[in-house]
């Protein structure tokens, strides 16, 4: 059985994008562009001047940067080809072509999207914005090697252009976060924490220092970011769940409050605002936090409930997660974990099917649908959905695993069993990426040995005893024969 919302938690996901405008492209702040403040004075950019302030651009210019930044939220499009007709009015328009590529990688245009920041950076090469959502593309890539590259030309405690930019080093601390979640992961062989009643098998800090110094890293990095803004709960979201990770249960539960805490104080400092008029209720519902930023916070809470021995604790967690986010993959994929721990494979098998429909692709969890179909009885489904997988997916050997143990304990074709498993210990595939299910595999096939050696003994041992009790009867009848 899969126990995989052990380890589940919310994905590495980098700053969001918003348009940048030809006054707040300088600003560093707490906006999600993570658009930089001018620090080059001198030969940088013809767009800024001596001093570091932004140079006088061309009221045509101006006039079509305002009227693409219109036309962005409706016809993104029609924005990219005016902003692109500004950037030609106006020699080095960097935020002209940095805002190309916000509304390009929008549109899931990356190639182009690079290009319009590596125009950008090259006229503002001092301008956050275009380093940080390249290493967003290069992270979605998987690419994390060179996305820490561009994030550090942002943060880098030495030389970076701004060293307390909040997005990029929150991205950087997620980016750390992933690589450490990378090599615990390769450490287990692709099997899975067990699931406990009395809580997680690893209490205090992990023993993987090379994980463990990822983790450390990406700390430092978050609280940086919190330092450049306070007020961030995605910091304190990343953070609980860094320190989840590092077996640090108590910091991590700490932390989590923490992050409850700030999303009220927050909301509540623009409702003041909003009722004294500084700021429009447009602006509000722009800034203020939403019941669906909590929701990867109740799931790491879950987490922590489950690493403690707290299961419907952990439970009640992953189902306000779930509620305040319905699309939060991660914490239906938990409940459904828990469903199937518990032997609810009719609630189990539900939401495999709601977390499909909104991913259709999702391997793991129509792998787990199939193993909620093997507890209804469903061997068919199971045995369909296993080979699916298979033959779509043949660098997901997990699905060849469930396959034969579907033969081994529900079919009970132990000798097909037996040759399956051998054939499993010698596929490439399966030693290359889950060579913990390998390691088991030759444990099973022992184990099949083992009872037919035991049955081979047992029914030796038998058929010695009837050819006993057959002697002793031909003698008795012997005996009889004499006496009569």
């Amino acid at each position: 059985m899969f126990n995989r919302f052990m380890r589940r938690l919310a994905p590495v996901a980098l700053a969001s994008l918003a348009i940048c405008a030809t006054t707040a492209c300088g600003s560093s702040g707490s906006s999600a562009s993570g658009a930089a403040s001018v620090k080059s004075p001198t030969g940088a950019s013809k767009t800024v001047d001596a001093d570091g302030k932004r140079a006088v651009v061309k009221e045509s210019a101006i006039a079509l940067f305002e009227q693409a930044v219109k036309q962005a939220k409706t016809n993104p499009q029609a924005a990219i080809d005016t902003f692109k007709k500004a950037a030609k009015e106006e020699d080095n328009f960097a935020e002209a072509w940095y805002n190309v590529g916000l509304l390009e990688q929008k549109l899931g245009n990356n190639k182009d999207a690079k290009d319009a920041y590596n125009k950008a950076i090259d006229m503002r090469p001092d301008m956050s914005g275009p380093y940080i959502n390249i290493a967003k593309m290069l992270v979605d890539e998987g690419n994390y090697d060179e996305a820490e590259k561009y994030l550090l030309i942002v943060v880098d405690e030495n030389k970076g252009i701004e060293p307390y930019n909040p997005e990029a080093n929150l991205n950087l601390g997620m980016l750390y976060r992933q690589k450490g979640e990378d090599i615990l992961e390769k450490e287990r062989g692709g099997t899975e924490p067990k699931f406990s009643m009395e809580g997680s098998e690893t209490k205090g800090e992990i023993k993987n220092k090379d994980a463990y110094a990822m983790f450390a890293k990406s700390v430092a990095h978050v609280r940086r970011a919190l330092a450049g803004d306070s007020n961030n709960i995605y910091c304190y979201e990343n953070l609980s769940a860094i320190y989840y990770l590092m077996n640090s249960l108590e910091v991590a539960r700490l932390v989590c409050e923490q992050a409850i805490i700030k999303y009220s104080e927050y909301n509540d400092i623009l409702k003041k605002q909003l009722e004294a008029g500084k700021i429009t209720q447009d602006e509000y519902d722009e800034k203020a936090y939403i019941p669906k930023d909590l929701s990867a916070i109740y799931n790491t809470s879950g987490l922590i409930y489950l690493a403690e021995g707290e299961v419907s604790m952990g439970n009640a967690e992953f189902k306000k997660a779930v509620e305040a986010d319905p699309t939060n993959i991660q914490a239906m994929l938990n409940v459904a974990g828990i469903a199937i721990n518990v032997q609810d494979y009719p609630l189990a098998y539900d939401l495999y099917n709601k977390i499909l429909a909104l991913e259709p692709n999702n391997t793991e969890a129509y792998l787990s649908k199939g193993v909620a179909a093997r507890g209804l009885n469903n061997l068919d489904e199971a045995e369909k959905i296993y080979r699916d997988i298979i033959k779509n997916h043949p660098d997901y050997p997990q699905a060849q695993f469930n396959l034969i143990v579907l033969y081994q304990e529900y079919y009970l074709k132990i000798d097909e069993a037996r040759q399956m498993w051998v054939d499993f210990t010698n596929d490439a595939n399966a030693n290359k990426l889950i060579p913990g299910r390998v390691a088991e595999a030759k444990e099973r096939i022992k184990q099949i040995d083992d009872l037919k050696e035991a049955q081979r003994k047992a029914e030796a041992q038998q058929a010695e005893m009837m050819r006993k009790m057959e002697e002793l009867e031909r003698l008795e009848k012997e005996m009889e024969a004499q006496q009569e």
